[in-house]
């Protein structure tokens, strides 16, 4: 098996991983997102947007429409040196900038990400729409009920942020 075919298996199994917790957790259905035609409480899977640069042949691994709210999830793996997290910007500015939905998630595995990425992304999606896990932290979240983030949270992730900024 090849480095790219690794990768593949890895992050399919980080996708199995967030269905199985989503749907054990919470009273929904799951189904491909062009097959479901009622998408109250389902998981969606491979959802289509437009990115960035226009292009709508897009998708990313989950839509959770549950309780009146439209969760976007994208999942992203990296278990050993890659490029994975040199895609992060550009998913970042596609979740913060070219979704629909007002609000998504990203849940990061595996320890091959490079020095800095992960920490860079959490901190570019603060007081945004876009919530960044590991998968550990997003298990918490999904047994928490995904809350959604308040305003206060946004303030003070915006205001801790800008602290950083400024010790340095």
């Amino acid at each position: 098996m090849n480095q790219g075919q690794k990768a593949n298996k890895s992050g399919l199994k980080l996708e199995d991983k967030v269905e199985a917790l989503l749907l054990s957790m919470l009273p929904i259905g799951v189904g491909k997102y062009s097959k479901v035609k009622d998408t109250r409480d389902m998981l969606l899977k491979h959802v289509p947007y437009t990115n960035i640069y226009g292009n709508t042949r897009c998708r990313s691994e989950f839509l959770l429409c549950h309780g009146g709210r439209r969760i976007r999830i994208e999942c992203k793996t990296q278990h050993s040196a890659g490029s994975v997290d040199e895609k992060l910007p550009y998913l970042y500015l596609n979740f913060t900038q070219a979704i629909k939905e007002s609000e998504a998630v990203v849940v990061l595995d595996g320890k091959g990400f490079k020095e800095g990425a992960k920490e860079w992304l959490r901190e570019k999606c603060t007081g945004t729409k876009v919530q960044v896990f590991s998968f550990e932290d997003f298990v918490l979240y999904v047994e928490r009920g995904c809350p959604a983030q308040t305003l206060f949270k946004k303030l003070r992730d915006k205001m801790r942020s800008y602290i950083r900024y400024v010790k340095r």
